[in-house]
């Protein structure tokens, strides 16, 4: 009987891959290879109107020249901000009866969610648009891996 008690306490005490999904998260990194490439491009035109401006003396050109850079250095300023405030003001919770809430800075998301923990697939439904995507865990850390170049890295948030 004590050794039924046990089993049958140990078992219960077993923690699910889905439990560690639960709780309030916050993005932390964002890794998508569209943003990266335009920044990227936009680097490089950067230097390339840089370069063309210290090689002209045409005053018309050279003023040309500056308000393309100014354009392109404010695009390039305006992508990362967007992303600052994306990780800034983002907050996915994970309810323990499978419902999901987003607070994301263009606005608020509810759902449902569930994981499959032999394929470490989490799966959710937010506004009739179903997703799923590969889940991994490293302590407090959860990254969701979107496709095969685009990730979000997840902290547990305190807040």
């Amino acid at each position: 009987m004590v050794f039924g008690a046990i089993t049958v306490s140990l078992a219960s005490c077993q923690k699910h891959e889905s439990d560690k999904l639960i709780g309030k998260w916050r993005i932390v990194k964002i890794a998508f290879q569209q943003f990266t490439q335009q920044l990227e491009m936009s680097q490089k035109q950067v230097a390339m109107l840089q370069d063309s401006i210290a090689n002209n003396t045409d005053t018309a050109k050279v003023n040309h020249f500056q308000k393309l850079l100014a354009m392109t250095e404010n695009r390039a300023e305006q992508m990362k901000a967007q992303q600052d405030t994306m990780m800034a003001k983002s907050r996915w919770e994970f309810l323990k009866n499978g419902d999901f809430n987003a607070v994301e800075a263009q606005g608020n998301s509810k759902g449902i969610w569930s994981y499959d923990e032999e394929k470490g697939m989490l799966f959710t439904v937010i506004e009739q648009r179903t997703y799923s995507q590969h889940v991994k865990f490293n302590k407090d850390t959860m990254i969701l891996q979107l496709d095969s170049l685009n990730y979000m890295g997840f902290l547990k948030a305190t807040d």
